[in-house]
């Protein structure tokens, strides 16, 4: 036992002297390394507590830097969405400026007189039958004047002037059921008529059934029509049907020269006709 205790106290007096000697000498990278080796297999916890000391004094900093940078990102994501918004509405601007620009340049080679209008309302019941303008009788609108509509580069026939109202007036479009207009198939100049079906297409009658009507044959308004200009593109032929066997005459399709979906303004054709048309402002032409 006493053997025991007497290896004990020299092991104790060993690692004792030891120590002092280590923290004597000089710092060298030997005795560096001795001291790391002898505090981790003494002490491993102590090895590893100053491992992770630095960055356990340091955690109130760290979160801190967390935050700040969590609300830049937050204020940066922000003036992100903020300047898409923007370029959207930089581009939006562009294209109605374009298409602006474009409508000026029409009206000053259409050779008719008029004034453009905007489109302030349609109706989902009646999305082809007719839409709203923004302007009246107070800016010189009458009862079936001529409605305009642009397709790229080129005019083409929409409708009629339906109602006039002081500030407002109400478009019955081409396409509705209700309306029709006599046209004149190029190049022969045959004449026919196209009537409105209720949708986008339009519907040719009383072709005669000789003629060599064929697809993609073009439209216009025809010089014996009474409620619209000669002249001006009505559509283009894009199903011809055989005469049925009742019928002495033949019937196409027309797909419009405009598309009522897309327009955003419309020419108003000052026609000044006699009263008698504008009494029968609900009847078809």
């Amino acid at each position: 036992m006493s053997r025991e205790k007497d290896a004990a106290n020299y092991a104790l007096v060993f690692f004792a002297v030891l120590s002092v000697l280590l923290l004597l000498f000089p710092a060298s990278k030997l005795a560096h390394t001795a001291r790391i080796t002898v505090s981790y297999s003494l002490y491993p916890s102590l090895h590893y507590g100053a491992k992770y000391g630095y960055f356990i004094r340091n955690v109130p900093a760290n979160f801190v830097a967390l935050l700040e940078t969590d609300q830049e990102n937050r204020a940066l994501k922000e003036k992100v969405r903020e300047l898409q918004l923007q370029l959207q509405n930089a581009s939006a601007t562009v294209s109605e400026n374009d298409r602006l620009a474009r409508e000026m340049r029409l009206s000053r080679a259409l050779p008719w007189a008029g004034t453009w209008a905007r489109v302030v309302n349609k109706t989902p019941s009646d999305w082809y039958g007719a839409f709203f303008i923004n302007k009246g009788s107070d800016d010189g609108i009458e009862v079936n004047d001529t409605v305009l509509g642009l397709q790229g580069e080129k005019p083409g026939l929409a409708g009629r002037v339906f109602e006039v109202y002081p500030k407002f007036s109400k478009v019955l479009l081409l396409t509705n059921s209700a309306a029709s207009a006599v046209c004149a198939i190029a190049p022969a100049g045959m004449e026919a008529l196209v009537e409105g079906k209720g949708t986008w297409l339009l519907k040719m009658n009383y072709v005669p059934e000789e003629s060599e009507l064929a697809e993609g044959a073009e439209l216009v308004t025809a010089p014996g029509g009474v409620l619209f200009p000669p002249g001006v593109p009505v559509g283009k032929v894009t199903k011809v049907y055989p005469r049925e066997s009742f019928m002495n005459f033949i019937t196409a399709d027309v797909a419009p020269a405009v598309n009522v979906n897309m327009l955003k303004e419309v020419f108003i054709l000052r026609r000044r006709l006699p009263q008698a048309f504008s009494a029968g402002r609900g009847t078809a032409e």
